[in-house]
């Protein structure tokens, strides 16, 4: 009898293994069908057949080898490095990068960055520098190589967040870089892998404690590597501004890089301007030409860069003759970085991003667009008390405000020199070489 009775329980624990299972299976076969419409959506048929075909070898093959690389990983190399951005070769590791070869730490040092497409970095191909495929072709799915290198290399650098890896390795280094801190409050704050992470100066250490759920330990007040890069500038960043001053018979170029309202994801939208075009200030096609029209008069040339998260301004039909908007492969096409690109600016207009705090280490003036100042502040909120105080320039709240500005660059008119360096001073740990700062933190020498 007792042995009828353990059989039973042993079969009821089975069956409810089983059926736990069962809804699992049916659970991921759901999120991953309806990933599959999501790109079909936003990318098209070809790219859904991608992701299936990518989603259908990641289980044949790199799921294994993936699963096996953790349970039995290569040893750890002592002198390999690994970069991964956002956009791919940009940015705070990009600055890193450019710099270390530069100054030769390639030579003791082995460099690989995670990409989309190797092939389109071969001219910067060196000695020990390499460039591995990150994804399985047009997919979302991270190819067993990348986890090779991830659990190999002794220091990881990264933008955004590493969490795929999901372990560590003892006497790995985990490293984000990041890509901003700006105005806003933390609207999702979340769990992001890290031994360390910058920030640009201590006043941002505490709301990066609370978005990170970290101690202040984790975070370093060094500022980014990409400001050597934005204080430096280039020659063909110089080259690309006289063109298009040229072709807009302008003397004057105000870069404006509004912070994201219509997100490519959804959970990250902001809806706090209810216009035409989605863009502060601009509330229909009048105004965008009545703006257009006083740049012109004034021989100024607007160059729009939108947020990477937000999606494509749409201005239409109309005809812009000193608006004009920067694509990422504008950039590309001609060599250069964001940050370069910043530094030949004569001004800058934002509003709550974070490009507005880098910015301040140029010293130049700067417009912040505030149309849906009351509005942020009811549905996300502010890093800072009292955040005005820590906008030092033009406060625009219409389009008088803004052509006011606008006029007060054409005369070079600096009615907020005093107050940048205030503000400076508090946002900023400022120092000569941001670069030299991480690597002599992390011993990384020559």
């Amino acid at each position: 009898m007792n042995i009828i009775k353990r059989i039973l329980r042993k079969s009821k624990k089975i069956a409810k293994k089983v059926k736990k299972k069962i809804k699992k299976i049916k659970k991921t076969n759901k999120k991953t069908i309806n990933k599959f419409k999501k790109v079909k959506e936003q990318k098209g048929t070809k790219a859904m057949y991608q992701e299936i075909w990518a989603t259908i070898t990641f289980g044949i093959y790199d799921k294994r080898r993936i699963k096996r690389l953790k349970k039995f990983p290569p040893a750890l190399v002592e002198n390999r490095m690994l970069f991964e951005t956002n956009d791919d070769f940009t940015d705070n590791g990009r600055a890193l990068f450019d710099y270390l070869i530069e100054n030769g730490y390639n030579k003791k040092y082995e460099i690989v960055w995670l990409v989309h497409e190797p092939k389109k970095y071969k001219e910067y191909e060196t000695e020990n520098v390499k460039f591995v495929q990150n994804f399985k072709k047009g997919s979302t799915i991270r190819r067993a190589e990348a986890y090779k290198y991830a659990l190999t290399s002794r220091y990881i650098f990264y933008t955004q967040a590493f969490n795929w890896i999901a372990m560590s390795r003892r006497n790995q280094l985990f490293i984000d870089l990041w890509h901003g801190c700006g105005y806003k409050a933390n609207k999702n704050g979340r769990k992001v892998f890290f031994d360390y992470c910058l920030v640009p100066g201590d006043i941002f250490i505490r709301t990066k404690m609370e978005f990170f759920g970290c101690t202040s330990k984790k975070l370093l007040s060094f500022g980014y590597p990409r400001y050597d890069m934005m204080l430096r500038g280039s020659s063909r960043a110089d080259e690309y501004k006289a063109e298009l001053l040229k072709k807009t018979d302008s003397t004057k170029l105000i870069l404006w890089m509004p912070t994201y309202r219509h997100a490519s994801s959804e959970r990250l939208n902001e809806e706090t301007l209810n216009n035409e075009f989605n863009i502060p200030i601009i509330d229909d096609a009048d105004k965008l030409l009545e703006l257009n029209r006083f740049c012109k008069e004034n021989h100024i040339l607007i160059v729009i860069k939108k947020h990477y998260l937000q999606i494509p301004y749409d201005f239409g039909d109309n005809v812009l003759t000193n608006i004009v908007y920067l694509e990422n492969k504008d950039l590309a096409d001609n060599g250069l970085q964001l940050y370069e690109f910043i530094n030949c600016s004569d001004a800058l207009v934002s509003d709550y991003s974070s490009v507005a705090i880098d910015y301040l280490l140029l010293d130049r003036p700067l417009g912040f667009t505030l149309d849906d100042y009351e509005a942020y502040t009811e549905s996300r909120g502010w890093v800072f008390d009292d955040p005005l105080e820590y906008m030092p320039g033009s406060h625009m709240y219409n389009m008088q405000d803004f052509e006011q500005f606008i006029l007060d660059v054409k005369e070079e008119k600096d009615l907020y020199k005093e107050q940048r360096a205030v503000v400076r001073a508090k946002t900023h740990n400022v120092c000569d070489n941001y670069c030299q700062r991480v690597l002599d933190y992390f011993d990384i020498t020559l």
